[in-house]
């Protein structure tokens, strides 16, 4: 088959690289063009780019994909299947129809729980068990399609959005390349959604990461992870304000602090009383400062005895 394939950022690379190694290289590799980024606006080139490079596939970067010259230019390539991973774009019907089989999606959900931009986070901030990844075909409506095939995946009760996310990726392309053989084989069966069930997963904003210490343990510990590493958990000591990236729950065997009052800070990290429980953290970092430990912050900044966040 011939297959263009649409991806931008570090999500879709595993794929990329997946559909080589499988022998299902893309004829054509299309990614948006390079972009600014940081507080100095560098242009930075786009990841999928220079993995094409690597990979010695022919890569276009058009300004928009719906261009009716691009468009046209994919016509005449006539592709067969044009997969899309994390692109970034809802398509319209007219390029749907492009390919003479398929527009498929790697989503990085078990649809249709979590559709939108941010599922990863938003099923550790749910506090889900389990997630994956969804192969459908792609219609107008966002992440509604029917689906072909699903891969799911147990959530480690301690990984963050930043390493679940790894894990996704590579599962992406094992589950992109099986349902391109299975289409390729002419076995390909699309199961509907059923919408009824559907959540959104819109994309996180910082106002959504502050802590609020009046909440259990066990729900701050879920912020914390979806949130890390962004837009960032966060929260107060005083004026100073700190991000906070990892932590536990342990019981609270009294239950006499104030949620956001500080038990004890030292190298076994700085315990903290919630609604319910109590939340060690084992990682942070100032604003505009670094990364540390627990320990190496209260080496630096001695928390005096009726310390509290939020």
């Amino acid at each position: 088959m011939k297959i263009v394939f649409l991806g931008t950022d570090d999500f879709p690379v595993p794929t990329l690289k997946a559909l080589v190694e499988a022998n299902l290289s893309p004829d054509l590799v299309v990614t948006k063009p390079d972009a600014p980024r940081g507080r100095g606006r560098k242009i930075y080139p786009q990841k999928i780019r220079l993995v094409a490079e690597e990979l010695e596939l022919p890569c276009e970067q058009p300004a928009d994909v719906m261009d009716p010259a691009f468009m046209q230019r994919l016509g005449e390539l006539g592709p067969d299947l044009i997969i899309v991973v994390s692109y970034g774009r809802i398509l319209s019907r007219e390029f749907l129809a492009l390919p003479s089989k398929y527009c498929i999606n790697a989503h990085a959900s078990l649809l249709p729980r979590f559709r939108g931009a941010a599922p990863i986070q938003h099923a550790l901030w749910a506090g889900d068990e389990e997630t994956g990844v969804t192969i459908m075909r792609i219609e107008p409506e966002l992440d509604a399609g029917p689906i072909l095939l699903a891969k799911p995946t147990p959530i480690d009760p301690h990984e963050n959005s930043g390493e679940l996310f790894q894990r996704l990726a590579v599962l992406a392309g094992e589950a992109v390349v099986e349902g391109v053989r299975t289409i390729a084989a002419g076995n390909e069966q699309f199961t509907p959604q059923d919408d009824s069930k559907a959540t959104k997963a819109k994309k996180l904003t910082k106002e959504q990461g502050f802590i609020n210490w009046d909440s259990p343990a066990i729900e701050i510990d879920r912020l914390v992870r979806a949130f890390t590493p962004a837009p960032g958990a966060r929260t107060r000591l005083g004026p100073r304000r700190l991000i906070v990236l990892k932590g536990t729950c342990e019981d609270d065997l009294f239950g006499l602090g104030m949620p956001g009052g500080i038990m004890t800070g030292g190298e076994e990290g700085i315990r903290v009383c919630t609604g319910s429980g109590i939340y060690r953290i084992l990682k942070l970092k100032p604003e505009n400062g670094r990364t540390m430990t627990a320990g190496e912050f209260v080496r630096g900044h001695p928390l005096p005895p009726d310390a509290r966040l939020g």
